[in-house]
């Protein structure tokens, strides 16, 4: 019997176009994932004008609206399904919904214009949060391991651009006419910023050391000890006292579920660390006794507490955040809009309740521990989970300081360990 006939076209042809087709959107869908992990390099570096001084795109959004695009047309026009792991997506949809109505509510008090530029913010983290659902349905499980190391490899090169530019470039106080801090001999990397690019060393430092624990016939010269030694040199030299503590609750928790050695290991480099290099000394000391620094922290929490008392129920609306300072005076007269920083609370747990009130707010903790519960699933026993495990308990503690749970860079690793251990779970 011959193959049947579609206008000169046989079954079997039209069946080997439709999997050529599909194999180059997977193909185009896996390039563009790494695109997205090597968009991590360039950080802040690359930054493109959008809606005048109040927002920037980089390559990042750009690479994660690519990916999600490509792949909600790989799901609709070939595969014809797409894959949702309920047990995560459910409260990640509870919090989307409950920002967007707190949002909503919010436009009686801010203008128009306002509130679709506070819109946005809530849109980028629904695309960053997608990128979960494209990995869980595009990586197989047989691969969960190679996309580790390609984070590992993305994020030792990072690294290394930041050592330059501790070397290179360590006066950054040029970048204080676009809005960013004057930090001097300190690593900033591309991120511009000491605290986001260590918790990004610090996510690098617990993969690298999680794969080595469990790794047959370790070599202490090999490359995860490699990654580990100067990931932790550029964390050092960030002076980020957020970032030490996130280090130290990663290896805590490792040594705690792993190994011991490596906690008294660290630990003791650390005590090293601190009484060889004064500022290293310095800026641990002014965390008790309140340096400039220590202070500007507390008044930042203080200000978010209080937008939060006056909008118990709902907040002022998700990402409105920047505008409400602006109402409530908490900006200074030369920088009316507070800069970079002026959009976000020291605390990405009191800047969810000040602008999405005690409703987002419960939401959100809801969705933060169900994470925690899937990181923590197998720590013991597996060296992905063990380094997500530990990565995201980190993050947890960082992100009381800093708002590391809403920098796009840092969204950007979460969700795609996410997602990868979804993949590894199923």
């Amino acid at each position: 019997m011959s193959p049947l006939n579609l206008g000169g076209i046989s079954q079997v042809q039209v069946l080997v176009r439709a999997q050529t087709a599909e194999n180059s959107l997977m193909q185009a869908i896996s390039l563009l994932l790494i695109a997205v992990l090597v968009s991590i390099i360039s950080g802040q570096l690359i930054r493109l004008p959008f809606l005048g001084a109040s927002g920037a795109i980089t390559l990042a959004d750009i690479f994660v609206l690519a990916t999600d695009l490509t792949f909600i047309i790989y799901a609709l026009a070939i595969k014809k399904s797409l894959k949702i792991e309920n047990k995560i997506f459910f409260p990640a949809l509870l919090f989307i919904l409950s920002a967007s109505a707190s949002t909503f509510l919010a436009a009686g008090t801010f203008k128009l214009s306002e509130i679709l530029i506070s819109s946005l913010f809530l849109i980028r983290f629904i695309f960053y949060f997608f990128l979960s659902v494209v990995i869980f349905n595009v990586v197989t499980y047989e691969k969960v391991h190679s996309w580790f190391k390609i984070i590992l490899s993305i994020g030792t090169l990072f690294t290394v651009v930041g050592l330059f530019q501790f070397v290179l470039l360590p006066n950054l106080s040029f970048l204080t006419v676009y809005g960013w801090d004057p930090h001097q001999q300190r690593i900033a990397s591309t991120l511009l910023d000491p605290n986001f690019s260590g918790m990004i060393f610090v996510v690098i430092f617990a993969i690298s050391i999680s794969l080595y624990l469990y790794q047959k016939g370790k070599k202490i010269f090999g490359f995860y000890p490699f990654v580990a030694a100067i990931s932790f040199i550029a964390l050092i030299l960030t002076f980020s006292r957020s970032s030490y503590l996130a280090l130290l609750v990663a290896v805590t928790t490792i040594g705690i579920l792993k190994s011991p050695k490596l906690l008294i290991s660290i630990l003791t480099l650390f005590l090293v660390a601190f009484l060889l290099i004064g500022q290293v000394r310095s800026r641990i000391i002014g965390a008790f006794t309140l340096d400039e620094t220590a202070k500007a922290r507390l008044e930042s929490w203080q200000k978010g507490a209080a937008i939060f008392k006056d909008n118990l129920l709902f907040g002022v609306g998700f990402n409105t955040y920047r505008y409400a300072q602006e109402r409530y005076g908490f900006f200074s007269p030369d920088e009316p809009l507070g800069g970079h920083s002026g959009a976000g609370s020291d605390s990405s747990i009191i800047l969810v309740a000040a602008t999405t009130g005690i409703v987002g707010l419960s939401f959100y903790l809801f969705f933060l521990l169900t994470i925690l519960r899937i990181f923590a699933k197998r720590a013991r026993q597996d060296p992905l989970h063990l380094a997500s495990f530990s990565i995201f308990l980190a993050l947890l503690v960082h992100s009381q300081f800093v708002n590391s749970l809403f920098f796009p860079q840092i969204m950007l690793i979460l969700w795609f360990i996410l997602g990868l251990i979804q993949v590894y779970d199923t």
